[in-house]
């Protein structure tokens, strides 16, 4: 049960996407130096996009703006990097985010933007401490995060921004609960949750390309690769320089076996990754045992023992050689299959039929 509920939060929660959502419209000054950074954000320049929204608190230190964002883009950098050595500046100014949020909530209980500041706030530490492993904390953050947007549409059911956050919950949470469907209490909203990430979509001031990114992992999910092929690709071909769309457009090519370009794009991602300053080789692993399965697929052999015997090589920090261990697990096991293959190829005996490929979803 607990790695069930581990599993929810980590796919329920919008992670950096948020700051695309809780945008400031009734002051354009500052609308526009977000989307500045917003843009910065997607282009994986986030020294950059870090820089603005620090002028931005510096302005305007009483308004919970300046704050949230710097949080996301910390947040943004530390799933590009996988690596969490800007943890407590996020919780840091996250907590003043909310602190921030909660002051003009004391003006105005019906501040819509300011609800939508709070509970962006707490879905970002809920996603960060369900990456930590905290799952009761996390939990009750989520919980927090989305009652603060289902306040915000009884208030104005046309602030269509907020059905994003709203439908997404609700598809991923009736996703994973799916096998508990029989009992009384718990009932399948997918259904219901696609059509309001939609409205968001189309009529949302601010959430297009996160609606279009977080509805392709919705259809990856309920086992439409294609329509999530084409929203990723709409996305991609907008700024085909960010990796948090190369990483949605890559899964949409391998779930639709379109394993050529799969294959293709994460070999640029690997070329990417491998110039980063701070490569720790955890995205590396991934991208390196999804071309391994896709060589094996294609009965490349030799290129499944180079791509496998490149990873296990790998010099990990004690951190994420605890994280990748599945994956490393995966890809030895892959490398043995492979290296059973070629021997029947050779005509050893007893090799046996070929095997399944392990599974190493992202």
């Amino acid at each position: 049960m607990k790695k069930t509920i581990q599993i929810l939060l980590l796919v329920m929660a919008t992670g950096w996407w948020w700051g695309l959502i809780a945008q400031t419209p009734e002051n354009p000054e500052i609308a526009r130096r977000i989307e500045r950074g917003i843009i910065l954000t997607i282009r994986n320049e986030f020294h950059q996009a870090e820089q603005v929204f620090r002028d931005l608190i510096a302005d305007y230190p009483r308004r919970p703006a300046g704050y949230f964002y710097l949080g996301a883009t910390y947040q943004a950098l530390m799933l590009d990097r996988e690596n969490y050595d800007s943890l407590q500046a996020f919780r840091k100014v996250m907590k003043t985010a909310i602190q921030r949020a909660k002051e003009l909530l004391k003006q105005n209980k019906n501040d819509t933007w300011a609800l939508f500041f709070e509970g962006s706030a707490y879905l970002y530490i809920s996603f960060i401490d369900s990456k930590l492993g905290k799952i009761w904390g996390s939990y009750r953050n989520a919980s927090r995060g989305v009652g603060r947007l289902k306040k915000i549409l009884k208030y104005d059911s046309t602030f269509y921004d907020a059905y994003l956050g709203v439908g997404s919950f609700t598809y991923w949470k009736s996703s994973k609960m799916k096998s508990l469907k029989w009992l009384p209490f718990i009932s399948d909203q997918r259904r219901k949750a696609i059509p309001m990430m939609e409205l968001a979509i189309s009529k949302g001031r601010f959430t297009r390309l996160v609606g279009r990114d977080q509805l392709a992992w919705v259809y990856l999910d309920d086992g439409k690769p294609e329509e999530a092929l084409r929203l990723a690709l709409e996305n991609y071909r907008l700024y085909p320089e960010s990796r948090f769309f190369q990483w949605t457009l890559v899964a949409a090519y391998y779930r639709s076996e379109k394993f050529e370009e799969a294959f293709r794009l994460y070999q640029q991602l690997l070329q990417e990754i491998r110039q980063l300053p701070e490569n720790n080789h955890y995205n590396e692993i991934v991208c390196l045992l999804r071309m391994a399965e896709i060589e094996y697929r294609r009965a490349h052999y030799a290129g499944v023992e180079k791509l496998t015997s490149e990873l296990l090589s790998l010099s990990l920090t004690e951190d994420v050689r605890k994280r990748s261990r599945k994956k490393r697990k995966q890809a030895l096991e892959l490398k043995q299959q492979s290296a059973r293959e070629l021997a029947k190829m050779n005509g050893a005996p007893g090799s046996g039929p070929k095997q399944p490929i392990p599974d190493a979803s992202r």
